[in-house]
């Protein structure tokens, strides 16, 4: 049941009269448990699924909290209810010694195992030397603590995108450096340096120069930092903007220049080098693209080939020394994000970004709008703008008088009415001439749709939908269309004052402990996504649906609540807290 190797598959084929063996029960149990533990791997990948979270207790010891995890042979891991540790207990403690303190700190990592549990006599089968057999195998998992860091950035997804190198890594600090792997020729991208702050009580401050090829604006660039400019921390992070050259299929270099480096400690120079190199590789095309295309070229290998090298790492124990041992510092949990997304997760994540991009007037996409604002000149008092674009499918064309429309488009300009402008475009190219208005006055007309456009705006939740009609038969399966949208913001100011946000009841009584369900109105509305809060520290508490709970405290207490779409409307209303009544 260890075994690493999962290829190639084989199972049983059975017949009549066949005689099974250990053999084959065995074969039976690794070819099920093969197929599910690769689909874990290759589908799923390795990390955290939920819980294992590590929280100190005390000085010595730490507790984990129940959770599943995929390793990477794709076993899985499960761990039933909390487990509270000493350090002392956990194997790999003893191995962390007084050299070990500069440079490092203490890992606490989890590994699949499994145990042979009741012990049963066998008659035949036993081992020379062996008296008892095992019925069963319990799968459980072994806790340990390691003071080695991955020797490279392989452990987590982020290794797929960014590369990162350590360039210094003494006196209690440690210095990285982190580049986008890909970026595309003439683009900025970011050289992101890290600090971290490993025990060191004095101010830290560096310099450095770094020789960069295939950057615009010269072939060195200067890094420095000086803690006494930021609030006191154990990590810190800051960028510098770059921008690759105009070309593509070359790598661009950012190394450290030799004995540039300068380090302080506490104002007292020290005799310090740092040394490393990134790599950007300059692409043509997009980088999501390029990224997919080398996940799919050299996962199998990776995976494949690393099986059985990674660990989990659940936490970071930053350690002290006290006495003749050491005690607990602090506890960073899962400080390489070994997590992994499940599709529930994956669903909602994706949908609150959805929701934000929509609200920020930022989603493109097939069928959706790409949200442009803009004011220009002497329109900036007056009028608010907002262009996108929405691509309709037509299937497989249509009839005359056939009728196709749009999802509802949020115009991010706010609630009330709006002016929609619509224009079509000769192709799905964003070069591509767009006609606004009749299309047949123009003679190369004929490649675009012939069709009437309209917008149906709802004031109320600030959306529109475009809907077309075709005049002719039409062969084409998609269209897509330019919309420009115009807001009088006088006169949304106007009408904006006329309605008012308020909260059902504004005023209440309740006794000590009592719940009760408020409800927000945006003028004849019901508005269900508020961000509600309690004035008062000690005023009981509310939740995201508006059900309040009365604190064990007497007194006035003031119920806020704010539209999470529109931030302009903002209400509150009070409640009276009394002593119950028995």
């Amino acid at each position: 049941m260890k075994n690493l190797r999962y290829f190639t598959f084989e199972r049983n084929k059975y017949f009549y009269g066949k005689l099974l063996s250990v053999d084959d029960f065995e074969t039976e149990q690794r070819y099920m448990n093969d197929k599910r533990r690769i689909i874990n791997r290759f589908v799923h990948g390795a990390g955290v699924v939920c819980g294992m979270n590590v929280v100190p207790v005390d000085d010595i010891t730490v507790s984990v909290e129940m959770g599943l995890a995929l390793d990477f042979a794709g076993r899985e891991i499960m761990i039933e209810q909390p487990v509270i540790k000493r350090l002392s207990m956990i194997d790999g403690f003893d191995d962390y010694t007084e050299a070990d303190e500069e440079n490092s700190s203490l890992y606490l990592c989890i590994e699949y195992a499994e145990t042979e549990k009741d012990p049963v006599h066998s008659i035949a089968g036993m081992k020379e030397g062996q008296k008892l057999a095992y019925n069963k195998y319990t799968e459980g998992y072994h806790l340990y603590l390691t003071n080695q860091e991955p020797g490279n950035e392989e452990i987590s997804n982020q290794a797929l995108y960014e590369e990162t190198k350590t360039i210094y890594w003494k006196n209690g600090i440690r210095i990285k450096q982190t580049v986008p792997k890909y970026v595309t020729g003439n683009n900025e991208f970011e050289l992101k340096i890290s600090v971290e702050n490993m025990g060191q009580t004095k101010p830290i401050s560096f310099q450095y120069d770094l020789n960069v090829s295939c950057i615009q604006g010269g072939d060195k660039v200067t890094v420095s930092f000086d803690e006494r400019e930021f609030t006191k921390a154990k990590q810190y992070e800051f960028t510098k903007k770059l921008t690759a050259n105009a070309v593509s299929g070359v790598t661009a270099k950012i190394s450290v220049v030799e004995e540039s480096f300068q380090l302080a400690i506490g104002g007292m120079n020290m005799n310090a080098e740092a040394k490393g190199t990134n790599s950007v590789q300059i692409i043509s095309g997009q980088v999501k693209q390029e990224i997919m295309n080398q996940y799919y070229h050299g996962a199998m290998e990776e995976i494949v080939k690393n099986a059985n090298q990674q660990k989990l790492y659940l936490a970071k124990i930053l350690m002290i020394r006290a006495g003749t041992t050491y005690v607990i510092d602090s506890v960073e949990p899962m400080p390489f994000k070994q997590y992994l997304y499940n599709n529930t997760l994956a669903s909602v994540m994706n949908q609150l970004s959805l929701t934000e991009e929509q609200r920020r007037g930022t989603i493109t996409g097939y069928g959706l709008p790409e949200l442009r604002h803009a004011t220009a000149g002497a329109q900036v008092e007056q009028f608010k703008v907002a262009t996108g674009t929405v691509v309709l499918d037509l299937g497989i064309g249509g009839a005359t008088g056939q009728k196709f429309f749009s999802e509802e488009i949020a115009h991010g300009l706010g609630l009330g009415p709006v002016h929609i402008t619509l224009g079509q475009a000769y192709n799905m190219r964003d070069d591509s001439e767009i006609v606004f208005g009749a299309v047949d006055i123009f003679e190369d007309s004929r490649s675009l749709l012939q069709a009437d456009m309209a917008a149906k705006v709802n004031v109320e939740k600030g959306t529109f939908t475009i809907g077309i009609r075709c005049l002719e038969p039409t062969s084409k399966h998609r269209v897509k269309i330019h919309w420009t949208a115009i807001k009088d913001v006088k006169e949304a100011q106007k009408e904006q004052s006329e309605v008012v946000m308020q909260i059902r009841p504004d005023m209440l009584n309740l006794s000590v402990r009592d719940t009760y369900y408020f409800e927000a109105m945006i003028g004849d509305k019901v508005e269900s996504r508020i961000k509600w809060s309690v004035q008062e520290p000690d005023g009981g508490t509310i939740d995201k649906n508006g059900m309040y709970t009365a604190p064990n405290k007497v007194g006035v207490y003031e119920i806020v609540g704010e539209s999470m779409d529109y931030p302009e409307f903002k209400a509150s209303t009070f409640v009276v807290v009394r002593d119950r009544v028995e």
